[in-house]
Parts: C-alpha cells; structure tokens; sequence
C-alpha cells in the first residue's frame, strides 16, 4: 500500500489504449481556454472575456526500444509504399485513449487522468553520441479528464 499523497513519476505509468508505454521519462497535459475581450465603444476598459476556445495538447518523452515504435503499436500512421497509401493511412488512422495512472506497481492502480480523442501529429527521434535515443511525441486531444471529473 503507498504512503503519501504526492504523485511521483515513480508512482505514475502512462498507457495508450491500455497498452503501457514502455519506457516513457515524461509526460505533459496541457488544456487551454481562450477567452476573447468583449470590447465596446465609451469604455477604455474591457466588458468582459468571453470564452470561445478549449483546446487540448499533449508531449511524451519516451526512451527508444529497439523493434518497437509508435508506428509498430499502431498508434501513429505508417507510410506504406506510396503517397496514397500514406495518406489512407492518416486518413484511416483512429484517435487514442492515453491514462496517466497513480500506484499503478502496486497493485490497485488509480486513474488520475485520462485524455481523449488523442491522435499523434509529431514525432522527433534524437540521437546523441553517447547518448540514450529518444522519441518525443506531441499530440493533439479533444479533452482531458482528471479523478475530479472521472
């Protein structure tokens, strides 16, 4: 059983479609409201910010796995052999499902977030000398949920 209320990367896993992501060093949410000023005539002063917007984007750092890819787990498109495979493939790629998970070695995972509607749109591969190789991703989402609106 954990002690302790404070979520660690220790204490975190992050899966796609229930599949966890092997080797994954970090993980970012971010969910954005814009809001646009209501601004009208006789007044220096705006009347109010109206909402107009909500987005969601995610980034994931992952550590390469030789054999395994985001390509090779389905999870983003691949180029098959010409430009119109390649583009039924993105066409017929289908959106993800990505979980943050809270004690999910322990025994009794908890979900502390779950994001939907994911579809990858980048991905950089970084290769150093003398360096472990990594993979980040960056997707886009149509909401993002935490334990407060699980």
């Amino acid at each position: 059983m954990a002690t302790g209320n404070v979520l660690t990367g220790a204490r975190a896993r992050f899966s796609l479609n229930g599949v966890q992501v092997g080797y994954a060093t970090g993980v970012t949410v971010r969910e954005t409201i814009t809001y646009e000023p209501i601004k009208v005539l006789d007044t220096i002063q705006v009347t109010e910010h109206a909402p107009t917007d909500y987005e969601v984007s995610m980034t994931a750092e992952l550590v390469r796995i030789i054999g395994t890819t985001i390509k090779s787990e389905g999870w983003f498109p691949k180029q098959g052999t010409s430009p119109e495979d390649h583009l039924s493939n993105i066409l017929s790629s289908g959106e993800l499902t990505a979980t943050i998970e809270a004690d999910a070695n322990i025994g009794s995972p908890t979900i502390v977030m779950n994001v939907e509607g994911v579809r990858i749109s980048e991905r950089n591969v970084n290769v150093t000398a003398r360096g472990v190789v990594g993979t980040n991703v960056t997707m886009v989402a149509i909401r993002a949920r935490d334990e407060s609106d699980l």
